[in-house]
């Protein structure tokens, strides 16, 4: 359930009925949505505290019983929330165990953190199922959980039968033939038992496939789901083409199914000191994998042993004086976790003595942990720092200049997971802030992850600088007297503030005036002086009045494109010929190795802006 309940936290969900899938809307979508929705615990219940996550793990069921498959080599079973925000802890864990791939550690982590942070927010008396539909705004009777959870575990169906093919077909067990047979005999059944649409049950139907389209279908998506589910359950590639053959699919997607509808709390042990460990199996995607277990039963969860005792760890904050700068923290655990106490920025006051037993475990001895600060030397002229402010947890960023996505927060040409190429204002590559780290110099940085959700870069998770000159906030902060709308497909004004009750739609180059500035959850909206909200997302609408050209002339002979970028030629165009513009674009909207160039829309496609090819008359 890993993929869709990380969006849940972090997006909010629309539900799909259509195809089972949930999408989160982010800042590009701003449109028509928020940035982020959280769906608050109902009235009367409390909070808890997440302290533990247990790392990410699957039920396997054969005859002989029932079994846990860990999605990473060699981790512990759980680790602490602490443990989790140590970046030297974790970079030491990744290091002892490289035979699992490290951007999947990497996302795991992250995915463990903020299913520590985020859960508690939920209904945790109601399933997965139903806390995604009150976030749809869809009311969450039995029926309507029971319908959205078909329509989910369809796709993880279907994931299966496709791994189930590739074997079959790698080991020469079925040929296409063979493999329609098992389609007609078996997956259209259970597909309508679950009421699945038509054109998901002739979707992948091999019976009237050409041999070369089955031959694409086989190295293009049956292996490919083959080898993520192994990669995720490396036992699973221990199996006999024989023995993972008899997966069976609908009692695997049933059991899953029951563990969606199962209330959140379920999926919590609580601990001695009051807060609670979270259970990994939330964090599969595939929940449960069966072969022998009979249908209807459901598995026991490994109970969680009552731990020994341990005394607390007494984190103290003072001046070289003995006085108290900031309250103790009082860390508890199990005996013989680990422990970990971190510094506190305290106003005027810098660290002057960090104390060694900053990390241990915990004992049956009570520990106390001391931070010892001074006053600062003032600090004058070019002496003192500047200081970029940072976005704050939740909001979304995007950036300005070519930046690196970083695995670590100690930046590194080593340590560079992926480039961003500068982009034009409507292209920026957006992330959303997770967290907060600091490099071994002490330099602040974001935790981020992609959300630019037509790219290939969707998902991916690191570090990036919080520097001002790189990075930003996507939306205003402040109220500007007039508004350009610059986004292709325009905006929509609306009559909410949460941009609900549409009320008109403002198209590209078209200037509205502004009367105030609002915020609402980590976003804001400009409220025109006709009283309607429209979107405050920098890549959608500019401060001030935007001038583009509204007719050019050619000097060459040039093409018109359906596309931005300049593919599907539809019109060639003579010289001297004069055109009126409509609009603009940029090239390599979602491709961010590469920059983007302008092009100008005109009636029928996109033309090049090229000043040596065209000319601008007005």
């Amino acid at each position: 359930m890993t993929r869709v309940i990380s969006k849940l936290m972090t997006a909010g969900l629309t539900v799909i009925l259509l195809t089972g899938l949930a999408a989160p809307a982010l800042a590009q979508a701003d449109t028509t949505t928020d940035t982020v929705t959280t769906t608050k615990q109902a009235k009367g219940e409390s909070a808890i505290k997440i302290s533990a996550v247990e790392t990410p793990y699957a039920y396997f069921s054969t005859t002989s019983g029932i079994k846990r498959l860990s999605t990473l080599t060699g981790w512990p079973e759980s680790l602490t929330v602490d443990q989790l925000k140590d970046d030297d802890y974790m970079q030491k864990l990744q290091a002892s165990h490289p035979e699992n791939d490290a951007d999947t550690m990497d996302s795991i982590r992250q995915q463990m953190l903020l299913m520590a942070e985020n859960l508690p927010n939920f209904n945790l008396q109601k399933s997965y199922i139903a806390n995604m539909l009150d976030e749809a705004g869809i009311e969450s009777s039995d029926t309507t959980a029971d319908s959205s959870a078909n329509n989910m575990v369809i796709s993880i169906y279907m994931t299966l039968w496709e791994a189930m093919m590739s074997v079959a077909h790698s080991a020469g067990i079925m040929d296409q033939a063979a493999m329609s047979q098992y389609y007609q005999n078996t997956v259209i059944p259970d597909l309508k038992q679950l009421n699945a649409p038509d054109a998901v049950i002739t979707l992948y139907d091999p019976t009237d496939f050409s041999d070369e389209f089955f031959q694409k279908l086989i190295t293009s998506v049956f292996d490919p789901a083959y080898k993520n589910l192994t990669t995720n359950f490396s036992a699973l590639a221990d199996l006999s083409p024989e023995e993972f053959l008899k997966i069976n699919l609908a009692e695997s997607v049933n059991e899953q199914k029951k563990l969606m509808l199962t209330p959140l709390i379920d999926f919590t042990t609580k601990l001695p000191d009051g807060s609670y460990k979270l259970k990994g199996i939330v964090l599969s995607e595939f929940t449960f994998i069966s072969t022998g277990l009979p249908a209807e039963v459901t598995p026991t969860p490994t109970p969680t042993p009552t731990p020994a005792k341990a005394q607390p760890v007494t984190v103290r904050y003072v001046d070289e004086q003995g006085k108290t700068l900031a309250p103790d923290q009082l860390l508890t655990g199990e005996l013989g976790a680990s422990y970990h106490s971190d510094a506190l920025d305290i106003p005027n006051y810098t660290l002057t003595k960090t104390p060694a037993n900053a990390t241990g475990t915990f004992t049956s001895d009570a520990q106390t942990v001391t931070y010892v600060y001074a006053k600062p030397a003032l600090q004058t002229g070019s002496a003192a720092a500047t200081v970029d402010p940072v976005a704050p947890k939740g909001t979304v960023i995007y950036a300005t200049k070519k930046i690196g996505l970083y695995r670590t927060a100690t930046f590194s040409k080593k340590q560079v997971k992926r480039w961003y190429a500068k982009k034009s204002r409507t292209n920026r590559p957006m992330f959303v802030v997770t967290g907060y780290a600091k490099s071994k110099n002490g330099v602040k940085r974001y935790h981020v992850k992609d959300v630019n959700h037509h790219s290939k870069t969707a998902g991916k998770t690191g570090y990036v600088t919080t520097k001002r000159a790189y990075t930003a906030p996507v939306y205003y902060a402040k109220k500007h007297a007039k508004i350009t709308v610059i986004n292709p497909a325009g905006v929509n004004g609306y009559a909410k503030q949460n941009l609900t009750q549409k009320r008109a739609h403002y198209r590209q180059g078209q200037v509205l005036k502004v009367k105030r500035i609002v915020r609402h959850n980590l976003t804001t909206r400009f409220v025109l002086t006709n009283g309607r909200y429209v979107t405050a997302n920098k890549q959608l609408v500019q401060a001030g009045k935007v001038q583009m050209p509204k007719q050019i002339k050619t000097k060459h002979a040039i093409n018109r494109y359906t596309t931005a970028n300049l593919t599907r030629k539809n019109r060639h165009i003579a010289k001297h010929t004069t055109l009126k513009v409509t609009g603009w674009a940029y090239s390599n909207a979602n491709n961010f190795n590469k920059r983007d160039t302008l092009r100008y829309h005109v009636a029928g496609g996109y033309i090049t802006a090229n000043k040596h090819l065209v000319r601008v008359v007005k």
